[in-house]
């Protein structure tokens, strides 16, 4: 008996029952099938919301739910152009990424930027080729930790070259597009997803062992993008000792678990101030990194001090002439994390 897919039918049970559609829902603008409110919406309901004609997505539904073929979809939207935005440019064929790895926390300010400088230097250090892909569209900050404003440079073969940073990091970053770095990004979430798609496939990443995908905080649009569009291995949540960052960050680790992700480490920044007599300062509390590690049931990576010679590099644009214990046992471990987790 065929597949009959009503109006009345809730988004996320229509998508439980019959996987094929949610291409047919995002196809045709419904991006329901992704967030909470699928879970109480009616196939009728999300049309109205979204301004759609009702008949004709049931129709698709139908014959995607039929394993036939949909008529309905509307064209991939690209990435608007104007000035200082990225031209559309032609997807690579020669990316070979072994692993793919969001850093995410769902708070801002707690150094996930940092983390993923760090964590690229660290494992560039220990030969590995390394990416960065920053997803923080209205927020970039990569660009400037590593000290690189090259822009990517289209080659007569049409692939797009990234630019490196001093030891050979693959860098990309919306302030490379902007004619200065403190131009505002007003754009909306589905803009902001699809710049980060375009980072992800419209450039010659080439072979790399790892790409570090920096993300803005909370749990909206772009974090949903990565963990759903990306093929991602791994995710590293980031957060540090004050109760009310732990909090907030544990809304990010809840919506990794909901979207099926896998939590390869979390790292404490900002853990402590060192003192000159060999003890630790805990400027914003007591650690909460057991409890992340309980809650997740990944390693504690490592627990990042609070030290005036991060800034300093960071804003000189030197990362990469950054050096510390807990540095190195950050790359350490998260190599042996991703072992595991294999």
């Amino acid at each position: 008996m065929p597949a009959q897919i009503t109006a009345d039918m809730i988004i996320h049970d229509v998508v439980a029952q019959y996987p094929d559609t949610v291409k047919v829902f995002q196809g045709h603008g419904l991006p329901c099938t992704a967030c909470a409110v699928g879970e109480r919406e009616s196939v009728a309901g999300g049309a109205r919301t979204h301004n759609l004609q009702v008949e004709p997505l049931l129709a698709d539904l139908n014959r995607a739910a039929n394993g036939e073929p949909v008529v309905g979809l509307k064209p991939e939207r690209k990435m608007p152009t104007g000035k200082g935005i990225p031209l559309q440019m032609a997807g690579q064929t020669g990316n070979k990424i072994r692993n793919v790895i969001a850093i995410m926390s769902g708070k801002g300010g707690v150094g996930k930027s940092l983390t993923t400088g760090l964590l690229a230097v660290a494992l560039q250090r220990q030969g590995m080729k390394v990416g960065i892909l920053d997803g923080d569209i209205t927020g970039p900050s990569i660009g400037r930790m590593f000290g690189v404003t090259d822009v990517p440079v289209k080659e007569e073969d049409n692939t797009v070259t990234l630019p490196k940073s001093g030891s050979g990091i693959k860098i990309i970053s919306m302030n490379m597009f902007l004619p200065n770095a403190t131009d505002p990004v007003i754009w909306r979430g589905p803009m902001i997803s699809q710049a980060i798609k375009q980072f992800w496939g419209d450039f010659d990443w080439g072979k790399l062992d790892y790409l570090l995908i920096d993300l803005p905080p909370g749990t909206s649009d772009a974090p949903m993008t990565v963990m759903q569009s990306l093929p991602l291995d791994g995710v590293v949540i980031v957060s540090s000792p004050q109760l009310l960052a732990t909090d907030i960050v544990k809304k990010c680790i809840k919506m990794v678990q909901t979207l099926k992700g896998k939590i390869v480490g979390v790292v404490e920044n900002m853990a402590y101030l060192p003192q000159a007599d060999g003890s630790h300062m805990e400027v914003f509390g007591t650690s909460n990194g057991p409890e992340l590690v309980a809650l997740t049931g990944s390693p504690l990576l490592a627990q990042i001090p609070i030290d005036p010679l991060i800034a300093q590099f960071c804003d000189a644009g030197r990362i990469e002439d950054y050096a510390s214990d807990e540095f190195t046992m950050l790359g350490n471990n998260f190599v042996k994390a991703i072992k595991i987790a294999r």
